[in-house]
């Protein structure tokens, strides 16, 4: 799983495991993400991350002197800490994103959900967006307590969040203010596309392929699009890859977010990771003495 998000009454259940891939609430992930894969190049901030953020997970963590445990493969990432170990559980993404193992890192196949280090033995473990990926709350939740179990007590964890407004925005302003030059790149475009559909739906959460559908009703023109943005038909073809996507997004508010992990954190904050576009919608979390709860 990886760092990324119209209404549906959705109701996630249950984690089960199929011959080849994880699933959850019955949804595999694998074919999702290895469509992603495919155009990574193409992909940019806010989905990939910015110097800055990579420089806020640094501070804020102190990473310099630690043993980095990493959901996903994100290239940014991974030469943060003295040592890093990522986690993802495609094979694909792994040989086709990771910049490499070396002395210093290494990328190995594993679940988020049941990391494969003991209790309690990590210095410190960040996430890109993870939380946003996996959907509705019981499988946050179901993060947060992982993360906990693999913290040492004095660990720390950083999760860069995709957060929604408290107030939506009106679909035709997002349309004005791109079509305006207001927004820095398409894939903020596409966070805030998705961020106007989200409306009462249960934890937050959309279907991908709806992210496709509000979009296209936004924006019916692409060519429109591309000639008053500079963006790339190829670049703006990249949300096509939700179109028969069985992937879950979430865009929860930061208040729920922090809410659900001081169940599991008694030290949980906030913090800025800059000024790009869209930074205000995605802050640091930071999460430090677990809570052992078993």
């Amino acid at each position: 799983m990886r760092a990324m998000p119209a209404p549906l009454a959705y109701q996630a259940s249950s984690i089960i495991r199929s011959n080849t891939t994880r699933c959850r609430g019955g949804i595999c992930m694998t074919e999702h993400w290895n469509a992603i894969r495919k155009h990574w190049q193409l992909l940019g901030s806010p989905l990939r991350p910015p110097a800055e953020v990579v420089e806020t997970y640094d501070r804020e963590l102190e990473l310099a002197r630690s043993h980095v445990v990493m959901f996903g493969v994100t290239p940014e990432l991974a030469g943060l800490g003295a040592r890093m170990t990522a986690v993802d559980e495609s094979a694909d993404m792994i040989a086709g994103i990771w910049p490499g193992d070396t002395d210093t890192r290494k990328a190995v196949q594993g679940d988020w959900f049941d990391l494969p280090f003991p209790g309690a033995s990590v210095d410190a473990l960040i996430g890109d967006g993870c939380l946003s990926v996996i959907g509705a709350a019981e499988f946050r939740r179901a993060l947060f307590a992982s993360i906990a179990r693999a913290l040492k007590d004095d660990g720390r964890a950083g999760i860069r969040l995709y957060v929604s407004p408290e107030t939506p925005d009106d679909p035709k302003d997002v349309r004005a203010l791109a079509l305006s030059g207001g927004v820095a790149t398409f894939h903020e475009l596409k966070w805030r596309v998705a961020m106007t559909a989200i409306g009462a739906a249960p934890d937050y959460i959309m279907p991908v392929r709806r992210i496709l559908e509000q979009f296209d009703r936004m924006f019916p023109d692409r060519e429109e699009l591309s000639a008053r943005t500079g963006w790339e038909l190829p670049v703006i073809g990249t949300i096509d890859v939700y179109r028969n996507s069985p992937a879950i997004y979430s865009f929860a508010p930061v208040a729920a977010l922090v809410q659900e992990a001081e169940a599991y954190f008694s030290d949980v904050g906030i913090a800025s990771t800059g000024t790009y576009g869209l930074a205000e919608r995605c802050p640091l979390l930071a999460l430090r003495s677990p809570k052992r709860r078993d």
